[in-house]
């Protein structure tokens, strides 16, 4: 089968078709489109379930009652033993200079470091979530809910399960200075056209695409191509 361009009708040759994305380019016109259009409703339906299943990430737990669904996801990665050691070096020059402070009186030292406490006092928080704090995503009575525990966490959700048309994961890239640094994230596309993200900061695109699939199976969602996530 050959695919030709929306806008000024060439050829497009098989190096210039993204299968996974169902996306095409356009090498006279530059035109990037969707060609789901151009195919039978059998080839599109093929062309939307071919990307091969993801393994269960270690740090995952699936329960399925068959009404409800329940994906647990631990925090904990090695880099939260990195984080041990650098809020004890960290927390431990904060003692040592407060505890001068105080004993010399100076209300400037006191004042000084005050970002550096603020600093400190989230990493602190943030090492302790990583050893012990939860995602729990449910599947349950019509609702999909997200929560984040033991400790206090931003980014509850709740969603209607009907409203949810399609999931997917992106990526976002930050430069460091030694380069660049990867997270993903996992997005649900409403019916009205929003989208809500309801996972923030994977530090693999596995485990948001697990949670991605193990939905779209229960809820029964066709997994189709979104422009822009991260493919399989």
């Amino acid at each position: 089968m050959q695919l030709n361009c929306r806008s000024c009708g060439r050829d497009i040759p098989a190096e210039d078709i993204n299968v996974n994305l169902a996306i095409a380019k356009c090498s006279s016109c530059h035109s990037v489109f969707n060609f789901l259009d151009q195919l039978g409703t059998t080839a599109a339906m093929a062309a939307v379930r071919q990307r091969p299943a993801v393994e269960m990430p270690k740090a995952m737990q699936v329960e399925d009652w068959g009404g409800e669904l329940v994906i647990t996801r631990r925090w904990f990665t090695w880099a939260a033993i990195f984080l041990v050691f650098f809020c004890l070096f960290w927390d431990g020059f904060l003692v040592v200079w407060y505890t001068a402070a105080i004993a010399s009186k100076q209300m400037l030292m006191l004042i000084f470091p005050l970002i550096h406490v603020a600093v400190g006092v989230f990493l602190t928080y943030l090492t302790l979530s990583m050893f012990v704090n939860k995602t729990v995503i449910r599947v349950a009575n019509g609702e999909l809910s997200v929560r984040h525990g033991p400790l206090p966490w931003p980014g509850k959700r709740n969603l209607l399960t009907h409203e949810i048309q399609q999931l997917y994961v992106t990526e976002q890239m930050r430069r460091t200075k030694r380069g660049y640094s990867y997270t993903y994230h996992l997005n649900a596309k409403l019916a009205q056209g929003n989208v809500v993200k309801l996972l923030s900061n994977l530090e693999t695109p596995d485990h948001g695409l697990f949670i991605e699939q193990k939905l779209e199976q229960h809820l029964k969602i066709e997994d189709e191509a979104v422009a822009g996530e991260v493919t399989r």
